[in-house]
């Protein structure tokens, strides 16, 4: 399903993007732009995440890593815990933060990978992660708000279409590279509730 979700965002993405960018804010849909904004707020921090990993590797002189189970695990008990309280599927809450943190490690693996091969790119020191880790925090609850608020949407059969509007939107306003709109439409292929 979710293969399919993002083939469907691709395909609009490729075949009408005028008609996303035409208007922008008159006729098109836009209840789900904040949806989606959230979901590439919680993507931007994949970049101090990546600069963190990469210095304290390079400390150690050992390899990044970037999977964390533990913390992953973490998540997705606890947004489907929120979600629950929200009468939301708990499949759904699962399938939407596996969506969120498989992109964001998107992110983090292609930025890692630049430095690999530009280490002159490469951060010389470390971000300070104890101000990142609230911010995803509150992005993750306020994700699963507006799971709740656009449930009609999101499970609605038009919702790959209308999230690739929403994701369009972003590309047109020319704030992301290459390799986060690709980690967006892997995360926004992840919001739409399976049938």
């Amino acid at each position: 399903m979710r293969r399919i979700s993002l083939m469907i965002i691709a395909a609009a993405l490729i075949v009408s993007p005028a008609s996303a960018t035409a208007d922008p804010g008159g006729g098109r849909d836009q209840s789900l732009d904040r949806l989606v904004a959230l979901v590439l707020e919680r993507l931007d921090t994949g970049d101090a995440v990546a600069a963190a990993k990469w210095v304290s590797a390079a400390r150690t002189g050992t390899e990044p890593t970037i999977d964390d189970p533990a913390r992953e695990a973490v998540v997705y008990d606890s947004m489907a815990t929120l979600g629950a309280g929200l009468d939301l599927p708990e499949g759904w809450v699962r399938q939407v933060f596996a969506g969120q943190i498989e992109s964001n490690k998107v992110v983090q693996r292609g930025l890692i990978t630049r430095w690999r091969f530009d280490p002159a790119a490469a951060p010389g020191s470390a971000p300070d992660l104890a101000s990142v880790r609230p911010v995803i925090d509150r992005v993750n609850v306020e994700i699963v708000d507006q799971l709740a608020a656009r449930r009609a949407e999101l499970t609605a059969p038009d919702c790959a279409e209308r999230l690739a509007v929403s994701v369009f939107g972003v590309f047109g306003a020319g704030n992301t590279d290459a390799l986060h709109q690709a980690a967006l439409v892997r995360a926004a292929a992840a919001l739409c509730a399976p049938r």
